[in-house]
């Protein structure tokens, strides 16, 4: 066998973007009751970074359902009890969202204390759900996804991913993965992807995501 073909998967960029995860779903609850009463135009702002951050998990998880679970089951199936129960954490976490997404239109359109407590709670028990999915994943799954997937098997999962992103939100969302993690994670990131892109982040990317981030923080990212 040739080196290429005992090659296993590197799993390190799914725990980065998993970071970016907790991170900024951690941080909404305090968005959200941050939002002074009758402000329509900031919870309308926080209403489009969740609604944004929603559909980026949500096509997070579908690239997982679509080409990692299947594959997991049929080459590891002492681990279907596994396997199923990240399926069953999926489809709880999407009733979740979607749950959260109602509570998120009629605070968009009240800003009112009882809008806004809802929609809160509705998140924090959100998060609940996907910290413990996010840890369970990379604790349970990713060790067997090392011995059972294949490069380019791994490789068009993070494809599919990348794909759901807006081409004109790639640098933004980049900057979210970055600020997750620890800056030696980050440069090690940054040096995986392609020179172009490199180039781009540094001449476009950084000053965008600043922007970006004062819009929804108020504040500069650390």
């Amino acid at each position: 066998m040739t080196a290429a073909t005992n090659a296993r998967p590197d799993t390190f960029e799914m725990v980065f973007v998993h970071n970016a995860f907790r991170q900024q779903f951690g941080a909404m609850p305090g968005l959200i009751r941050g939002v002074a009463d009758g402000d329509r135009d900031r919870a309308s702002v926080v209403v489009g970074f969740f609604t944004e951050m929603t559909r980026s998990l949500h096509h997070h998880h579908e690239a997982e359902d679509d080409l990692m679970w299947p594959l997991l089951l049929q080459r590891a199936p002492m681990d279907s009890a596994l396997i199923l129960r990240m399926e069953e954490q999926h489809e709880r976490i999407a009733e979740l969202y979607r749950c959260a997404e109602r509570s998120a239109v009629t605070f968009a359109e009240r800003a009112d204390p009882v809008s806004r407590e809802q929609w809160a709670a509705n998140l924090d028990e959100l998060i609940d759900a996907l910290t413990e999915h996010l840890h369970d994943e990379e604790v349970e799954v990713l060790p067997l996804v090392e011995k059972v997937l294949t490069v380019p098997e791994w490789e068009a999962l993070g494809e599919r991913g990348r794909a759901g992103i807006p081409k004109d939100r790639l640098l933004v969302f980049l900057g979210f993965l970055l600020q997750a993690n620890t800056p030696e994670h980050g440069r090690d990131f940054l040096g995986r992807m392609p020179a172009p892109a490199r180039l781009a982040w540094a001449v476009l990317g950084r000053r965008s995501f600043r922007k970006e981030y004062r819009r929804i923080y108020g504040v500069d990212p650390s």
